[in-house]
């Protein structure tokens, strides 16, 4: 596992087995950039496998709501194995993240997403949701692998990223 200072840019490596890893990050350190408060997280699990890719970066939002403030022009990321899009592409992965914020509490907003061509699906997408909810709220520094796998496995044990009412 790599980490950084704390209070600077984080970029660790959480390797679950040869066939599933996340990798967590803040700034520039990861595939793409993650603007100030927002931190990013990227799956890659067994290549050919239907639900073996994504990459969501977010951050709070003001409110309970979630939000979707993505970069409207696509582009690409060199990913082996998979023809990834930068940006939302799927209208069920829309449907599947805005699901999985409501139903953790809300209040995030995603300010990036990279789908898989044939990795993606709607279960990587609600996962990862559940594990960013996670990371925001304890911090990309401190928290436990064994935390976010257990949100990667049960991700409706999540809970919103706001501090309770």
């Amino acid at each position: 596992m790599k980490r950084w200072r704390y209070g600077g840019p984080v970029h660790r490596l959480i390797v679950r087995s040869q066939h599933a890893q996340l990798v967590v990050w803040t700034g520039d350190e990861g595939p793409i950039p993650a603007s100030v408060g927002a931190i990013g997280v990227e799956y890659r699990g067994r290549l050919g496998h239907p639900s073996s890719y994504g990459l969501l970066v977010g951050r709070v939002a003001e409110g309970r709501d979630g939000t979707f403030s993505l970069d409207p022009t696509p582009g690409t990321l060199a990913v082996p194995g998979e023809h990834a899009t930068l940006g939302l592409t799927e209208p069920e992965y829309r449907g599947a993240l805005g699901a999985a914020n409501a139903m953790l509490g809300g209040g995030l907003v995603f300010t990036g997403i990279v789908e898989g061509r044939y990795g993606s699906s709607t279960v990587v997408f609600a996962k990862l949701t559940a594990v960013l909810c996670v990371l925001l709220s304890v911090g990309a520094e401190v928290v436990e692998e064994s935390r976010l796998w257990a949100t990667w496995d049960e991700p409706w044990r999540a809970r919103s990223p706001h501090p309770a009412e």
